[in-house]
C-alpha cells in the first residue's frame, strides 16, 4: 500500500468518526429536546389533574358549608322557639 492510499484510509476514517459524532451530537440533542417537551406536557397534565381535584374538593366543602349552614340557621330558630316557650311557661307558674 502507498504513502497516498495511507492517508486516504485515514481521511476516511476520521471523516467517519467526525461524521458519527456530529450525528450522535445531533440525535442526543434532538432527543433531549423531545424529552424535555414530554416532560413539561406530562408536568402540565399533572398539574391540570391536580387543579380538578382540587376543585372538586372545594365544591364539595362549599356544598357541605351550605348544608351545615341551612342546619345552624335551622337549629337558631328551635333555639328562639324553645327560649320564648320556656319564658312563656316561666309566666305561666306565677
Amino acid at each position: 500500500m502507498t504513502h497516498v492510499g495511507v492517508v486516504n484510509d485515514m481521511n476516511d476514517t476520521i471523516l467517519l468518526i467526525v461524521s458519527n459524532a456530529i450525528t450522535a451530537f445531533t440525535s442526543w440533542f434532538i432527543g433531549r429536546r423531545k424529552t424535555n417537551a414530554e416532560t413539561d406536557n406530562q408536568v402540565l397534565k399533572n398539574l391540570e389533574l391536580s387543579i380538578n381535584l382540587y376543585k372538586e374538593i372545594i365544591d364539595d366543602l362549599k356544598n357541605e358549608i351550605r348544608d351545615l349552614n341551612f342546619k345552624v340557621q335551622e337549629l337558631e330558630r328551635m333555639v328562639e322557639n324553645l327560649m320564648l316557650e320556656n319564658k312563656k311557661l316561666k309566666h305561666y307558674k306565677k
